[in-house]
């Protein structure tokens, strides 16, 4: 490989000859194995355990040591050891580490406060509330892989399905005018399977069928529990698919066709779709085009005509999107936006921070199907549109979407 130098063929002389070992056989070779392992063995017990060098004491004799001098025997006082303790020891390498009693709650599952209170006969419906809200949100906080079937898993709905049936809260129907406690047990039990039971109690609720059941003349109680259980639907599966939320509105609609009361249990969960069909049609797969037809063909029924909905809703047909009724609303002149408020830092009421955010999202919206349709002329015209009528903070897109 390399040619040997004069100066390097000078040393051979002065060292002696240096002859390769021989070869070991297999039992020399276990015997240098054994003692290698038994070597770093005893090395490391005296580093870091009992070593041979350390004196072994009895039972007797240790457990008549104190505290002190037991934890004095197996502590080390190498200058490493010492080094690495006094770092870890450092307070600085402490903060944060500790655990306060608001850690230790929020690692406790809301439902064994649940159950021991209702063991206790101490259980609510505004303490059950504050149960299921607290359970909802430590399966949120856990990141599972499926929220659902964290829910699913938790039990929780059919738990407090149980206590309103063993406490007698179900057979008196008090209940069902208590918008917060149904609000938080729907997403339970539309994920639990147990979506019969809540159809069960809205037909209850038509017919006034218990002891204490609210008084509901405009189906101002029985609208809210169905809309609950339409928008649990549409946000209650992972994938956020609408269809089985288009299935459930055209059941009632069938369910409760020749009530008076109809258009106002339709109305409320008909908007709510609608804003899931197009605002949020960006993060939910397309739905099926017979399920959203009989769904939009449902405006008719409401007690208020939805211009602007059924405009952006053609614009979000799965199949045959169309964009006259939308272009026609902005070019008929029709946007009045109010004024933003004139006290420094007040913000505009919820409503109309949500006809905002729609008006900008059929605009968007309807600028993008000009645009692919060659129209980039009529395309920008509604951009300006926009432009002139809306600040310059709405038409930032991730800034104005109201959920």
């Amino acid at each position: 490989m390399f040619n040997t130098t004069k100066s390097l063929s000078s040393l051979k002389g002065v060292f002696p000859s240096i002859h390769q070992p021989l070869p070991l056989s297999r039992t020399e070779s276990q015997k240098l194995l054994n003692a290698l392992k038994t070597s770093f063995r005893s090395n490391l017990d005296r580093e870091h355990g009992w070593g041979p060098d350390e004196p072994t004491l009895s039972p007797n004799k240790l457990s008549s040591l104190t505290v002190s001098e037991q934890s004095g025997i197996h502590q080390h006082h190498r200058p490493t050891d010492q080094h690495l303790r006094a770092i870890l020891s450092n307070p600085l390498f402490k903060k944060g580490i500790r655990t306060t009693p608001r850690a230790d709650a929020l690692q406790k599952d809301p439902m064994e406060v649940f159950d021991k209170a209702v063991a206790r006969g101490m259980m609510n419906r505004k303490a059950a509330t504050g149960c299921l809200m607290a359970k909802h949100h430590q399966v949120l906080q856990s990141s599972p892989l499926s929220i659902q079937g964290a829910i699913l898993e938790s039990a929780a709905g059919l738990r407090v399905l149980d206590w309103l049936r063993s406490s007698g809260e179900e057979r008196d129907g008090a209940f069902l005018g208590d918008a917060s406690f149904l609000k938080a047990l729907m997403r339970f039990l539309v994920a639990e399977g147990h979506e019969a039971v809540v159809w069960e109690w809205a037909d209850r609720l038509a017919r006034q069928d218990g002891p204490s059941i609210p008084e509901d003349p405009r189906g101002t109680h029985l609208s809210f529990i169905l809309t609950s259980l339409i928008k649990t639907k549409a946000n209650g599966s992972d994938d956020r698919n609408l269809n089985s939320a288009y299935a459930t509105i055209l059941r009632v609609n069938d369910r409760w066709k020749s009530d008076k009361n109809l258009p106002q249990l339709l109305s409320h969960a008909w908007r709510s779709l609608s804003w899931y069909s197009t605002v949020e049609a960006w993060n939910r797969p397309r739905p099926s085009e017979a399920l959203f037809d009989n769904y939009v063909a449902l405006e008719p029924a409401l007690s208020h005509p939805m211009s602007i909905d059924r405009a952006h809703l053609d614009l979000h047909h799965p199949t045959h999107p169309s964009f006259e009724r939308a272009f026609h609303f902005f070019k008929t002149d029709k946007l009045v936006v109010p004024p933003q408020p004139s006290l420094v830092g007040a913000k505009r009421a919820p409503n109309v921070q949500r006809f905002i955010a729609r008006i900008t999202s059929m605009g968007m919206d309807t600028a993008k199907h000009l645009t692919e349709i060659g129209r980039t002329d009529d395309a920008q015209w509604v951009l300006q549109l926009l432009k002139s009528k809306l600040s310059d903070e709405a038409m930032d897109y991730e800034r104005w979407r109201v959920v």
